[in-house]
This record gives C-alpha cells, structure tokens and sequence, in this order.
C-alpha cells in the first residue's frame, strides 16, 4: 500500500533523514519521507544504511551481495575501480546481486557500468533510483534471470547502452522510468522472454536503435510513454511474438525504421499514437503475420516506404492522418472497415510498391486514396482475395471507382466501375441459384443478358468506341443478310424480297448487278437501322421480323454510344 503514491508521481520528491539505530541487519535506519507536487508528504519509507566501504569489501570477498530494504548514497563501480587501480573498463564481479525494495540515492550518479553480475538471478524489484542519473552501461547480466519489475527511477537518465542480458528471462514490468532519457542502445536481451508491460517510460527521449533481441517473446503490453521521441531505429528482433497491444505511444515522433520484426507474430493492435511523425520506413516484417487492427495513429504522417510485409492488417483503424502504404513487397494487405480522413497512398514513385492482394472491404473514403489501376495492378489486388464473396469485391471495386472519380482518374473509374457491375452481376447469380431452380433459370437468364448486351457490347457505358464497333458490326450484318436474301433463288416462292419495283437476283446476273444489289443491301441496312426509312425499299415476307428488329437495334446502339460517348466527354 506505501507503494502506490510512489508510481502516481514521476519525479521523485524526498527528504532523507540518517538515524543510528539497527534496522534488519544494518547499523543505520534511513528515513525517507515522499512529497507530492503541493510538497505534502505523502509516504514515509524506513532502509537500513550501508556504506560503499562495505559494499566494496563484500565485492572483494566475492561475497553475495545482498541489499535488499537497503539505503545506498552513491553506489558507483567507477570508484571502485579507480580505487583498486583498475582500468576504466574492467569489469566487476558482483555475486548473486539483489536489492528488492532498496534505495539508490546519488549526488549525481548511481554506476553500475562494467558491471558483470554472476548467479541465477539478479534482483532489482520494486528498487527506488533517486534523482540523478543511472548508469548501466556495458553491463553483463550472466545468463541467469533479470527483474526490474516495479523499479521506480527518478528526474535523471538511465543508460542501459551496450549492455548484455544473456540467456534468462528480463523483466521491467510496471517499472517507471521517470523524467529522464532512456538508453537500450545497441542492448543485447538474449533469448529469455523480455517483459515490458505496463511500463512507463519517462518523458524523455527513449531509445532502443541497434538494440538485439533473440528467440524470446517480447512484450510492451499497456506500456506508456512520454512526449518525447521514441526511436527504435534497426532494432533486430528474433523468433518471439512480439507485443505493442494497447500501448501508449503519447505525442512525440516514433521511429521503427529499418527493424527487423523477426519470425514470430506482430501486433499494434488497439496502440494509442499523438502527434508527431511515425516511421515504420524499410522495416522487414516479412516473416510473420502483423497486426495494427483498431490503432489510434493520431496526427503527423505514418510511413511505412519500402517496408516489408507479408500479412498486415488495419481493419477497423480511423486513420485521420497521411499514410505512405508503399510497401516494397506485401503479400497481402487487409484494410477493411477503416475510415480513411486523409490521404492513403500506394501509388507508386520512383519504386515499385509490390503489393499481392489488399482488402478494403466496409472503407468509408472521407479523404482520399492515391492508387494507380494499373501501377498497382489493382485488378489482381481484389481478385486475388481468398476469402472474399463476390459481393465484397463488387463492394471494394465500387469504393475505388468513387474515389477515383474524386481524384479525377476518370479511365481508373471507368476500370473500377466494370469490374464492380461484373462482381455485382455473378454475385446476384450466385445468390439466384441458391433460391430453387425457377429463380436460378431466371438469373441465368438475366446474367448471361447483362452479360452480353451491357458488358460485352459496351462495357456498361465505359467504351464508345466499342459500342461504335458493335454498331459497325450489326449494321453490315442486318446487311449481308438482305444481301444473302436478295440473291437466293430459294427464296422466290416468298415472293419479292426486296420491293419498290426489284426483283429478286437471279444468280447469273452479272457482277455489276450483285454489286448493285449489296449496295441496295447496304443502303436499306442504313436507312432501318437510323430509323430513317424514306419509303424507296421496304422488306418482304421474313425480311419484315428482321427489319424491326434492326430498327430497334439501331435506336439502342445508338443511344448506348450517346451515353458512352457524351460520358467521356463530359469528364
């Protein structure tokens, strides 16, 4: 119960007071009193006192050394060194080390640099670090557990650069690293489990570049961090999951540039960004599935350049800020349900974003996307989903052909929008067939309709000039069959075929007169076809059917290419 003011207050306020009175072993109690912001003590802690003098004979001893419930006034190895003649980077032994719930005081700096600390398990929980700077640099942790788990460290940096934890599990669970920088620069953790969660890390800079973790997990589950940068710039992690779920990332920018995310799972689900610029730029998750499902990514930009990815998942994000999605290689990237407030960009620059398959199911587009049809390939983006119903990728094609008439990418849309119709018509197939056999032969029906009359002749209103060839098409064929009528001797028991005062063509009339009778094929075609009809020729016996048939072909055509053709040019 003393402890909880403690970890409500993030720069230490204390006055110690020195009483020769035993305490658990010590000479000497130390008495500590806790301050809140408005100077009202707030907790009373007692330690028993020991002095560097013994701490350094018991080093010496290769004795444990043991300082649990102890007060220390500036512990520091680089005395001990300068005081024994050593050079500045021998290590020192320190054996079967645990301070739980003890006291580091300094005037300027606690020194544990070159420390090498041998045994199972080396103990700092629940340890107060006062005001001033802790340094453990270059330190080597052995192979044997580590905790720092409810360490309390006060308004000075804490440097963990270059420092070795070995085989066995780290923890600094629920530590609070005060209002200092902090540095796991070029930090080894092994391969034991490494436990960051619920950690706070200061309001200073914290930075982990270079640091290397192994074939443990990793969690930084509910950590909290300050205002100031978080760099985690070509951090290597290994074969372990890898946890950053519901952290709180505060204002500040954050830099996980060019990490290698390992083999095991990744996951930002529900991570709380502020203000500032997020770089996930040329960082390899290649290897293992990541999520960012539900993440608050605030404001500023979030980069992900030439990442690597191979399953990366955003559903359900509101992301109001610039998102560079140009991935270097995706495998396959699910977006839906997202609010898109700003811009999202995987249009390509000057590299090629090689992205497989993206998913945007249920995206609501407030802002825009930046995506080229082809650049992109994004035909194969949608239809290479798996999982995905017809009715979903008829949903996603729908969604981009809005936001490509938004950012005026008007032959995208025209892509966009067939390939929903086409979705959107197997998909009305498939539901059709699955309601009796009466209904599958009308969705049949009206498939293979659609199919032939909307898409195949004009690509439902995207391609005047295949509607124009497709009218070029019926106009010469309605003409050869009057052509094929007009000089067949079979069809004389029907009468005239072609009226007005011709005659039906013999076949051994001269060439002059088969040219004469498919130019008048080619004339009557013309004038029924755009509903002309002077009246100078008129159809015959089973020509009549064909001949209103072409009239009504004539007049859809040319409606369908007016439609086409002044789409295109209004645009």
């Amino acid at each position: 119960m003393l402890e909880s003011p403690l970890h409500e207050h993030h720069l230490l306020r204390y006055k110690v007071d020195i009483e020769d009175k035993p305490m658990r072993g010590f000479t000497k109690t130390a008495i500590l009193s806790f301050f809140d912001e408005n100077e009202k003590k707030v907790v009373v802690l007692k330690y028993g006192v020991i002095t560097m003098a013994e701490i350094f004979e018991k080093i010496d001893k290769g004795e444990d050394l043991i300082l649990n419930n102890a007060y220390v006034l500036n512990f520091s190895l680089t005395d001990y060194r300068v005081e024994k003649g050593f050079d500045d980077h021998v290590y020192v032994n320190l054996r079967n080390f645990s301070a739980k719930k003890a006291f580091f005081d300094c005037d300027i700096s606690n020194d544990f640099s070159y420390a090498r600390f041998e045994g199972d398990k080396t103990v700092f929980e629940s340890t107060i670090f006062g005001n001033g700077t802790n340094n453990f640099g270059n330190a080597d942790f052995g192979n044997g557990d580590v905790t720092f788990k409810k360490a309390k460290f006060g308004s000075g940096g804490t440097n963990f650069q270059s420092v070795s934890f070995g085989e066995g599990q780290v923890s600094f669970n629920n530590t609070c690293f005060g209002t200092g920088n902090l540095s796991f620069v070029d930090c080894n953790f092994g391969n034991g489990n490494v436990d960051f969660r619920t950690t706070y890390f200061g309001d200073g800079t914290v930075d982990f570049k270079f640091a290397k973790f192994a074939a443990g997990d990793v969690t930084f589950e509910r950590a909290e961090f300050g205002k100031g940068k978080k760099d985690f710039k070509n951090v290597e992690f290994g074969g372990g999951k890898i946890d950053f779920r519901r952290i709180d990332f505060n204002d500040g920018d954050v830099s996980f540039e060019g990490v290698e995310f390992g083999n095991g799972k990744v996951s930002f689900r529900s991570a709380h960004f502020g203000h500032g610029a997020k770089s996930f730029e040329q960082a390899d998750f290649a290897h293992g599935e990541t999520q960012f499902d539900l993440v608050e990514f605030g404001s500023g930009s979030v980069s992900f350049d030439k990442a690597k990815v191979a399953e990366i998942s955003f559903k359900g994000c509101a992301l109001n800020c610039y998102m560079d999605l140009r991935f270097a290689q995706s495998e396959e990237l699910d977006l839906s349900n997202t609010i898109v407030r700003d811009i999202l960009d995987l249009k390509p620059a000057d590299d090629v974003v090689d992205v497989k398959v993206f998913n945007i199911s249920g995206m609501r587009i407030l802002g825009r996307i930046f995506i080229d049809w082809r650049a992109n390939n994004v035909y194969n983006l949608i239809y290479g989903q798996k999982e995905t119903s017809l009715f979903q990728m008829a949903e996603q094609f729908r969604i981009l052909k809005e936001n490509f008439r938004n950012n005026g990418q008007y032959e995208d849309e025209d892509a966009a929008y067939l390939e929903f119709k086409r979705c959107e018509s197997k998909a009305q197939l498939q539901d059709s067939k699955t309601k009796g056999p009466v209904n599958a032969v009308l969705g049949y029906g009206t498939y293979y309709f659609q199919r032939y009359v909307f898409d195949f002749i004009g690509r439902y209103a995207t391609d005047p000039i295949r509607v124009l060839f497709n009218m070029l098409l019926a106009y010469f064929g309605f003409s050869l069959i009057y052509f094929i009528f007009s000089i067949s001797e079979s069809l004389e028991k029907y009468g005239h075929v072609i009226a007005g005062g011709a005659e039906t063509l013999p076949l051994n009339d001269s060439h002059l007169s088969i040219l004469e009778a498919f130019g008048n094929s080619l004339y009557y075609s013309g004038i029924t076809f755009f509903t002309v009809g002077y009246g100078d020729y008129f159809a015959g016996g089973v020509l009549k059917p064909v001949a209103v048939f072409e009239g009504f072909t004539g007049v859809f055509l040319m409606s369908y290419f007016t439609v086409a053709f002044v789409r295109k040019i209004l645009r």
